[in-house]
């Protein structure tokens, strides 16, 4: 799979999130612009769980989400809310990145997707996302020493993503029993340091590698990504 396109795809995934707040802003990230590649590409390899891209205009009811997290945290005994909240109070970026977390998300849009899906495949998916973006900041600082600090990350989210505040992100909030605050800075800060990290990323990877006459945007987007993960 094309890495680059799966983080894209996960930020799709997660519209139930804070992170549907940045597509109410003018604002347009480099995730943004992967997002759009990404409609049109067709995967290398097994994305887990299966995805298609018809699977993005899904209509969600958020009249089942206490149902849908109610749901979902039974299936899940070892993820709990508050203690991703604790975790994210340490400095580590690492503590921001669970898969448990990501299987959360995933479960909880399928559900009030009212989608079926299978739960090994999630996981399974989940664990695979959290193993490739900890990847992609140990590549940046190795091999570009690009790192993401704690004041880039609180300014993206000061910038991006409290400027408009959805229902639904309250009604999200609220469900799982968070402060818009806690929602934002904590619990999925995890989406903001990968959009912080490929923002700096991709113009040292497109000035490094220029698009060449006749290549296609998808084209292009594929090179840049495999030369970044060419270790």
């Amino acid at each position: 799979m094309k890495k680059l396109y799966m983080f894209s795809l996960i930020l799709i995934l997660s519209c139930i999130l804070a992170a549907c707040s940045q597509k109410e802003n003018s604002k347009t990230t480099e995730t943004d612009i992967a997002e759009e590649v990404n409609e049109e590409q067709d995967h290398d390899h097994d994305d887990h769980e299966g995805h298609d891209h018809e699977e993005d205009s899904v209509e969600l009811d958020y009249k089942k989400l206490d149902e849908a997290i109610a749901k979902v945290l039974n299936e899940i005994p070892s993820f709990s809310v508050q203690s991703e909240i604790e975790r994210g109070t340490k400095e580590d970026l690492v503590n921001y990145f669970n898969a448990d977390k990501m299987e959360f998300r995933l479960k909880v849009e399928r559900v009030i997707g009212n989608q079926e899906y299978n739960s090994e495949e999630l996981k399974a998916y989940a664990e695979y996302y959290v193993e490739e973006n900890l990847l992609a900041i140990d590549i940046a600082k190795k091999k570009y020493n690009i790192e993401v600090t704690k004041s880039e990350v609180t300014s993206f989210i000061d910038d991006n993503v409290k400027a408009v505040v959805p229902e639904e992100k309250k009604l999200y909030a609220n469900s799982i029993g968070v402060t818009l605050e806690e929602l934002d800075n904590i619990f999925d800060r995890d989406i903001y340091i990968m959009d912080v990290l490929w923002s700096k990323l991709t113009p040292i990877l497109m000035e490094k590698h220029p698009q060449a006459v006749g290549e296609s945007e998808v084209e292009y987007m594929n090179r840049l990504t495999n030369d970044f993960y060419d270790i």
